[in-house]
């Protein structure tokens, strides 16, 4: 077990990237300079063909579905956006690394279908920064990966033992002494993503406290999540009930048809995200 302090070293610690590589670490640097341009950018990526056949690989993947093949780094950076394109290259980095752990593909199969989810959701509401949700979807269990990291033999225990009635908070704070949400808002805030990404990780277990800043935002990662859970898709987590599935739902105006509509698509894209996730890790 850790206390919040021990394991607040430990994100400190990772939050300056030393789990990725060097020539990752580099570009993130570029991204951040906004002087540099976008073929400078693409330029820097097609150096690593590893790096450039994992971002093409998501940008013509099922879960970002435009029409057309992308066929250079150059089109996927601007299909993708340089927000989106960074949370990509960050988080299947990160995945990579404990890929062999039980339970992370089954993470990582869960975080593409929020994304897509909550993109479907912005779509619905009409919201003006979908792609902004999709990426907070994607991002929003990344506080889980430092437990896995730091942590496996207690993660493997938990995943053998855990009761699914346990709230994630709960035993994530009694074995860690911080909760994915923190670890993941702590994270993402350190690596200079902005807070409309940042809020919906920080909240989305906890969606009626979340502030009033991006408070949109959270909610659609948070409906994303249950509608995810509640179809065989969830990842160690809980479900917040029908009554709070609802307010969800009415706090963000949607009607009962375009619920509907939602829980029918995942349904169709379920088997599909089980048996695509991997190829695009």
């Amino acid at each position: 077990m850790f206390s919040s302090d021990e394991f607040a070293l430990l994100i400190e610690d990772l939050s300056l990237l030393p789990a990725i590589s060097p020539t990752t670490r580099r570009l993130f640097e570029k991204m951040d300079d906004p002087e540099i341009s976008l073929s400078a950018i693409s330029s820097f990526i097609e150096e690593d063909p590893g790096l450039a056949s994992r971002l093409l690989k998501v940008a013509n993947s099922p879960f970002y579905p435009y029409s057309g093949t992308v066929g250079s780094v150059r089109e996927a950076l601007i299909r993708l956006g340089l927000s989106s394109s960074r949370g990509i290259i960050l988080t299947t980095s990160l995945f990579d690394r404990i890929r062999g752990e039980p339970g992370v593909l089954d993470l990582w199969a869960h975080s593409l279908a929020v994304s897509m989810t909550s993109r479907k959701i912005g779509v619905a509401i009409r919201c003006p920064f979908v792609e902004e949700v999709a990426l907070a979807g994607l991002l929003h269990d990344i506080g889980k990966i430092p437990y896995y990291m730091y942590a496996p033999e207690q993660m493997r225990k938990a995943s053998r033992d855990l009761d699914i009635q346990t709230p994630d908070c709960r035993w994530e704070k009694e074995l860690f002494g911080l909760d994915h949400m923190e670890v993941g808002a702590r994270l993402v805030s350190t690596w200079r993503f902005p807070s409309i990404i940042r809020q919906p990780i920080r909240w989305h277990e906890d969606p009626a406290m979340a502030p009033a800043m991006e408070r949109t935002a959270v909610l659609i990662v948070s409906l994303a999540d249950q509608v995810v859970q509640g179809f065989g898709m969830g990842h160690m987590g809980n479900l917040v009930g029908q009554e709070g599935l609802f307010r969800l739902v009415e706090e963000l105006q949607m009607t009962e048809d375009e619920l509907i509509g939602l829980m029918k698509d995942f349904l169709f894209d379920r088997e599909m995200i089980r048996q695509r996730s991997g190829s695009v890790l």
